[in-house]
């Protein structure tokens, strides 16, 4: 989550710089809604994630240790959708997802709503750039 809140502050000094050059006017709702519409994308994109590995896992068994409160699941990693080596890769996607997917779904937002443009895919990231010029001038000393 830190580095999902690291993304939704770029994000937000995006989105923020955007509608100022753009003269859109409420600057901080845009900046709201991107930080909101960023946030609930990656806490259900996370669920998600889970969802879809605890559906594909075939490691748990249906005995239960009532004296420890434990499920007797085997974590050896020989079962279940992350299981081998194309495993490793799957579980590099559902670690990427959460961050990608809301990122994608902010910038749609910025190019349709905030800027009233028409869907162009090279056009979702324009002034990301400026973006990390800016940060990088504002460490400089006069």
């Amino acid at each position: 989550m830190v580095i999902g809140g690291l993304i939704a502050i770029l994000i937000a000094i995006w989105i923020y710089r955007t509608a100022i050059q753009a003269k859109t006017g409420n600057a901080l709702y845009w900046v709201l809604g991107g930080f909101v519409l960023f946030m609930s994308l990656q806490i259900v994109m996370i669920y998600l994630n889970i969802l879809i590995i605890e559906t594909f896992d075939g490691d748990v068994s249906a005995e239960y240790d009532s004296a420890g409160g434990l499920n007797a699941r085997d974590n050896s990693d020989t079962a279940g959708i992350q299981s081998g080596t194309g495993g490793t890769f799957v579980g590099i996607l559902f670690e990427l997802f959460p961050f990608i997917v809301p990122f994608f779904a902010v910038a749609v937002a910025r190019q349709m709503f905030m800027l009233k443009q028409a869907f162009n895919f090279m056009g979702l990231f324009d002034g990301i750039k400026e973006v990390f010029v800016s940060i990088k001038e504002s460490f400089k000393t006069s």
